[in-house]
This record gives structure tokens, sequence and C-alpha cells, in this order.
């Protein structure tokens, strides 16, 4: 009997103990409820309950509130507490709900939350009407679109394809429309050979094998009419003095299969005098003569178009050489002057006319040289105390042999005769006071044998040497060491001209 009533006690906890087992309602974690713009894979999970080891949760994911559409998802997992979806329908709202299972009893379902996933690509570039040849947004015949792989936030996900469509018409339906399909992981789409000043609409849309996101709302943009100037201009709109070759520049254009320009003499452009197709963004001018009026434009094409010539720039060619040196009415100028000048491109050669009147009737130089010189040392020496009168022409190349006006006449008036006005143009000597050595700088017109003397306050010289001096810089170190303190001069003898500095010894 006691043995009957400890079993049947035992049955009795035990189916106790069963009835008592509580299994807890999950709690949903994420994404959260009412979320928008979501992937089409989007990993759902819930927080974990209290269970045995083999805990299960029933998950279920449906179209429907009333999870019972052909779209429903309903699966059971151990221990898990989220779930991997994919491809799921762009577009749609899902409502998904979670309950436990352990030892079989199951929980209530929890709350019901809902997701909607994204429908509509965002667009990057070229903005929505992107302006005609602005300074920022010029759209020419190679161009890329480019749209953003994040929508409201969320990077995309879950897709396998991005579809792109560019027309003309609004409608997609034009004998022009391109349409390109582009692997998940580029958000680009290169065109090319567009046609110029046509309006483009285009549109892209995400895909999977299961469903196919909208059309986003169109973009459009505009290809450009005309070449855009260089920045700045090459040369400035209606420059002055400008050289015969002057470089004529623009803005790049991508796609383009070259360039046309045409310089004339005339704005309407009924006289042509150079015209040609380059592949570079800029020509030298050429065919141009001295002191003319010339206008100039570009266009490009493609395979398949031709664009319309841009507006017109201008631009004045030099008339004149521009002296520089000597300046007009300088005095005490050298009697071996060096002449200088504003170098000039596109031309063959010089003529530079020096005289001793005005009129040039009666020339003391009449010379020539080749374009690459920058100026042109007198080998002749001039009267000291008089007035000079010099000026300079330009000749430009073979194509179109033309002479420049004579520039304006400068007059300069010499100095009294020295060393500075024959060989050496200057002179100084450092340190001073000096101790040990003494350099002498010189600057000559020509080489030159020097004769220098250090002479005392008797007369005396104490130091005498024989140097040789090149055209151009030269630096001479002289010993002074044999020197006692005190002050002494330094006379520098060149050709009968001299020249003397005071120099101080220190011990």
């Amino acid at each position: 009997m006691k043995r009957l009533l400890s079993i049947v006690s035992l049955s009795l906890f035990a189916a106790f103990t069963m009835a008592g087992t509580v299994v807890y309602t999950p709690i949903l974690k994420s994404p959260p409820k009412d979320s928008l713009n979501q992937m089409p894979n989007i990993y759902i999970s819930w927080h974990a309950v209290a269970g045995s080891v083999g805990l299960q949760y029933n998950v279920q994911l449906d179209t429907s509130l009333n999870f019972n559409s052909p779209q429903l998802m309903d699966t059971t997992m151990t221990l898990l507490t989220g779930y991997q979806t994919h491809e799921l329908l762009f577009g749609a709202k899902y409502y998904w709900r979670v309950r436990a299972i352990d030892q079989g009893q199951t929980s209530a379902w929890s709350a019901i939350w809902d997701f909607t996933v994204f429908n509509s690509i965002t667009l990057v570039s070229p903005k929505n009407n992107s302006p005609i040849n602005s300074n920022n947004d010029t759209i020419y015949p190679y161009e890329v679109l480019i749209w953003s792989n994040v929508v409201k936030s969320h990077t995309i996900s879950g897709i396998r394809y991005y579809d792109v469509q560019v027309d003309t018409s609004l409608q997609f339906n034009s004998p022009l429309l391109k349409n390109g399909t582009i692997a998940f992981g580029t958000n680009y789409f290169r065109l090319s050979n567009l046609f110029f000043a046509t309006k483009y609409y285009w549109r892209v849309r995400a895909r999977h094998n299961l469903s196919t996101s909208a059309w986003n709302s169109p973009w459009n943009f505009k290809v450009a009419t005309y070449v855009k100037a260089a920045s700045p201009p090459q040369p400035a709109q209606n420059a002055k003095d400008q050289f015969l070759n002057v470089k004529m520049g623009w803005t790049i254009v991508k796609g383009v299969l070259g360039y046309e320009y045409q310089l004339a003499t005339d704005s309407l452009f009924n006289n042509v005098v150079a015209g040609s197709e380059v592949d570079t963004n800029f020509t030298n001018a050429s065919f141009t003569k001295f002191g003319q009026q010339y206008y100039w434009h570009v266009r490009c094409r493609t395979l398949v178009d031709t664009m319309a010539w841009c507006p017109q720039f201008a631009f004045l060619t030099i008339d004149k050489v521009v002296l520089s040196s000597p300046t007009n009415n300088a005095t005490n100028i050298s009697l071996k002057p060096t002449f200088k000048w504003t170098v000039q491109t596109g031309i063959v050669k010089y003529e530079l006319q020096l005289a001793a009147m005005q009129t040039f009737d009666s020339l003391i130089y009449d010379v020539k040289f080749n374009d690459t010189t920058k100026q042109f040392a007198s080998s002749k020496q001039l009267k000291s105390l008089a007035t000079y009168y010099w000026r300079m022409r330009v000749f430009s190349d073979s194509q179109l042999p033309d002479t420049s006006s004579w520039s304006a006449i400068w007059a300069f008036t010499t100095g009294s005769t020295g060393i500075g006005e024959n060989s050496i143009i200057a002179s100084s000597i450092y340190p001073n006071p000096a101790s040990g050595k003494v350099y002498i700088k010189l600057d000559m017109n020509e080489t030159a044998r020097m004769q220098l003397d250090v002479i005392d306050l008797l007369g005396k010289s104490v130091i005498r040497e024989e140097l040789d001096l090149a055209s151009g810089y030269n630096l001479k170190e002289i010993s002074v060491e044999s020197l006692n303190r005190g002050v002494y001069i330094m006379r520098l003898s060149i050709n009968g001209s001299v020249v003397n500095h005071k120099l101080i010894i220190e011990k």
C-alpha cells in the first residue's frame, strides 16, 4: 500500500511540475516598428527568452497582417534570435512576429511589427536640370551618370542589378533610348556620343531575381551648346598687343574626336586666314600680321554630332617692338651701351637702328639679328656727353611675311669717359675695412686686361697685379695681408680708363 501511494504521489508531482512550465513571449528587437526604406535582405531579430537547451523560435513574415498570403514565410529555428531574409519585394510592407517553443510548450505570439522595403533609387549626378555652359556643371557628350548606394541612410544591399535608361523623351520611348544593366556594386553608368544642345532624361531602378523596384522620378540634363572659354581666357577677350603666334585656349571637352577652330579678320568669319582641327584644347595663331584685329571661335565633334561654334573671341596683334633699356631720355649712359627690349615670339628677326639724329639720316647701327636675341651690346664706343636715338622693328615668319611699324624713338645721353663707360659697367670691393683679403666685383661688356694698384698715402704703389677679365661678371680675390693698418687707394686701370676705390686696412 505504501509503495502504491509513493508512485501516485510522484506522478502527481510530475504532472504538477509540467503543468506549471511557463514559456515567455519573445520581444522584438529590430528593425524598429514601422521602419521604412529597408533592404530586401533585411535581418530581423528579437530578444532571447529563458528556456531549455532545445528552445526554438517560430518566425512568421508576410505581406498580410493575417499571415495568410502566398508570400508567407514560416520557419522554426533552435536558439537563434535572428533571421536573414532575402529577395523581399520592393516597395512591399511586411509584417512579422515570433513565438517561442520549449519542451512542447508554446508561448503566445509576440507583438506584430512591420517594415517597408525601399522602392526607389536616389540620383546624384549630374544634378537635375543641370544648366548649360555654367561655371560648375557643363554637360558634354561624354558623361557619367551616378546614383547613390544609400537610401535614407540605409546602405543598399540584397539586390543584383541596376537598370538604367537615358532618352531624349520623358516617356523613354524614342529611337535614341539608351538602356543599360549594371551589376550591383557599381553605381555609375558611362554615356558617350550624346547630341549637343539636347536635353536628356535618365532614371534608375534596382532588381533581384524575384522583384524589380519602381523607376525613380526622372532627372534631366542638357548637353552643352558650345565650348567654354579657358579660365582665365587665353587670350583675354579683346586683348591688345598680342604676339603673332598667340596661344588660343578653351576648356577640355571629354569624349570628342577633335576641335575645329577658325581665325579670321572679320567677326562674320568671311575672311578666314587660318583654320584646322586639333586634338588639344589650344592652338597657336598663324598667318597673322602686325597691328591687325582678329576673331576666332572653336567647336568640337563626335561620331554622331558637331557642336555649334562658340561665341567669338577677339584680339589685336602687336604692332611695335617694346623698348626697355636704355630708358627714354636716360642720362650718363655707357659709351658702349647695351640695348634691351621685350622679346616677341612668332617672328624671325629684329632690326635695330641707332643714330645721332632723330631723323635717322646717318646711322651708326642698322643691324638685324634672330628671334632668340634678347639684347644687343654695342661694340662701337660712342661720344661722351652726346645724345643718341634708337628704334626697332620686327619681321614675321615666312608663312605670311610682314614687317611691324618702327617702335617709338627713344633718346639717351652718354656720360663722360671713364671706366664705367668704357669696359666696366660696375665695380665694387668688399669687405671694407679689410684685414686679410679683398674681393673685387666687376661687370664687363667685353674681355679686357686690368692693372690693379694699391697706393698708400705717400703715392707709392704697394701692390700691383695684372688681371684678365672676361665679358660679364668677374670676381677677383686680392691678398692684403702684407699691408699695415691705414688708408689706401685701390686703382683699377683698363684701356686708359681709371676708377679709384678707398680701401681701409685694419689689423
